[in-house]
């Protein structure tokens, strides 16, 4: 029977004519049965200065060249880490963004060098504890560990997820911002066309940011009255919408059909598959600008303080609570999977209906005062 080894390879720098890169040589066996080299581009000299940087790169790598095969023992996390990277990455862009964010700058640098049999419950439970993160992004931390923790189970390397027993809440400490319907005129008083459209879409709609980026006007039927959500864009990036859920149609209502129509007869792009609201190039606006440069400054010309896009999309939430909308209504426009998302984090009842409601219990209990 023919010995299975672990195969550690071999690192080297290869020449190029703009760049230098390491390049990973191990042994694969062919269609033959026979061994034949292979090569795999680990990174360029300039993101791995020395040596020791792209071994601690290679890592993963490694663990991938031997999956099925005998394992190093005890690997460390972030051979793991890399390896996920590699292989297991959500393919939507943005979820890419914001894990690759999260390993780089707070996983890696505490927990990469460790073992994974050194990694324990109550340690990392205390490091999330201090972080100065939102909870939720905590939540966000714990999670993506629980996940780099299941894919090791999964290639063997260990036995148990230690952070199963994490304990972290992903509770908000305060509530979304919303804004009532005088601050949405107030609001829409400072803006110009095109933004006072994209606000208006945002808090008459409920739609995300990144879907109103990625609207082209072949997802508008003004004579119809309807408008379909089909892609988002994040950081220039065209994909699809959040979920399956999200790709929806929506009606419109006849003021806004009014402000796209008085946009579209304005807008220099006009065919189905331009952008509604396209950058100077024609190509999808970037939403932190957008926010930075027009949107939180007329918020603040008009005295609402910090505001963002989702606040928007909150205040739609609270709105349509307010209109009496029924939950399986709201759950519709709001295009959530689930009904207990609208219920549990996006809908707010205006203080003034609180104290009505409160009001005509007391009321009821201990009659009106006379």
């Amino acid at each position: 029977m023919r010995r299975v080894r672990y195969q550690f390879g071999s690192l080297q720098v290869v020449k190029g004519a703009k760049q230098d890169t390491w390049t990973f040589r191990f042994y694969q066996p062919g269609a033959d049965g026979k061994r034949e080299y292979r090569r795999v581009r680990v990174g360029t000299t300039e993101r791995y200065p020395t040596e020791t940087a792209a071994l601690k790169a290679l890592e993963g790598l490694r663990l991938s060249v031997n999956s099925g095969k005998l394992q190093v023992a005890n690997p460390t996390f972030g051979a793991v880490i890399e390896r996920y990277q590699r292989e297991e990455l959500p393919e939507r862009f943005s979820t890419q963004v914001s894990y690759k964010s999260l390993l780089k700058k707070w996983i890696q640098p505490k927990w990469g060098d460790l073992p994974l049999t050194e990694i324990r419950t109550l340690e990392v439970e205390h490091w999330l504890k201090p972080l100065p993160l939102a909870p939720k992004t905590r939540a966000n931390l714990r999670n993506l560990m629980h996940a780099l923790f299941e894919c090791a189970r999964r290639w063997e390397l260990v036995n148990a997820n230690p952070i199963e027993l994490v304990r972290q809440s992903g509770r908000r400490q305060k509530v979304p911002r919303r804004l009532t319907v005088e601050e949405i005129r107030l609001l829409l008083a400072q803006l110009e066309q095109p933004p006072s459209t994209m606000v208006i879409l945002a808090a008459c709609l409920g739609l995300r940011v990144g879907e109103i980026l990625g609207l082209q006007w072949g997802d508008v039927d003004l004579l119809k009255g309807s408008l379909e959500i089909r892609r988002s864009v994040y950081q220039y990036h065209i994909g699809p919408a959040k979920t399956p859920y999200s790709e929806a149609a929506l009606p419109l209502a006849p003021e806004i059909v009014s402000a796209l129509g008085s946009w579209f007869a304005q807008a220099h792009c006009r065919s189905e598959t331009d952008f509604v609201f396209p950058s100077a190039r024609g190509g999808p606006r970037d939403a932190d600008k957008l926010r930075e440069k027009v949107l939180q400054p007329a918020a603040d010309r008009a005295g609402l303080g910090k505001i963002g896009w989702h606040s928007l999309r909150h205040s739609f939430a609270t709105a349509l609570d307010v209109a009496g909308a029924r939950m399986k209504v709201a759950q519709e426009l709001m295009r959530h999977s689930s009904i207990t998302t609208t219920m549990d984090i996006y809908t707010g009842t205006a203080e003034r209906d609180k104290r009505e409601t409160a009001g005509r219990v007391a009321t009821a209990v201990l009659g009106k005062i006379q």
